[in-house]
């Protein structure tokens, strides 16, 4: 239920998902959301116990790689820090722009 409570997956997707390998979730490292919704459901599956793989993977899924778990989560916080950037320098650009 916690797969299906982050991801919005019904029991037979993740089901099928799962025996076949395939990914739960995927998120672009760029979107932020997409970021913290994962890492809510890590943080979630590790408090529960459950056994998890992370794999940071090309885009046209030909060569994923093991990703450690800490790797993950120093990433996200990285990625919140560059939206956080953006949208200073967005309001610098904005105000300028207003002069």
């Amino acid at each position: 239920m916690t797969i299906k409570k982050h991801t919005g997956l019904g029991l037979s997707d993740i089901k099928t998902r799962t025996d076949n390998n395939a990914p739960l979730m995927d998120v672009d490292y760029v979107n932020n959301q997409e970021m913290k919704k994962m890492k809510d459901l890590v943080e979630e599956l590790i408090d529960n116990d459950a056994s998890i793989q992370l794999f940071e993977q090309d885009g046209d899924y030909k060569d994923k790689e093991e990703l450690p778990l800490d790797h993950f989560m120093n990433s996200f916080g990285m990625s919140k820090q560059i939206a956080e950037d953006r949208e200073r320098i967005d309001d610098i650009l904005v105000e300028e722009d207003e002069k």
